[in-house]
C-alpha cells in the first residue's frame, strides 16, 4: 500500500489512474484557479 499528499493545485476529483505492464499512471489534473491565465499586452 503507499500513500502520498495531492499538490494543493491539484483537482483531487477528476484524479484517474491506469495500471498497465506493472506500471500506475496517476494524472492528477490542475484545478481551474492553479492554470495560468493569458494576458494581452500591447506594444506601442
Amino acid at each position: 500500500m503507499r500513500s502520498f499528499a495531492l499538490p494543493e493545485d491539484a483537482d483531487g476529483s477528476k484524479v484517474t489512474a491506469d495500471y498497465k505492464d506493472g506500471v500506475l499512471h496517476v494524472h492528477l489534473p490542475k484545478s481551474q484557479k492553479a492554470k495560468p491565465k493569458a494576458i494581452e499586452i500591447k506594444v506601442t
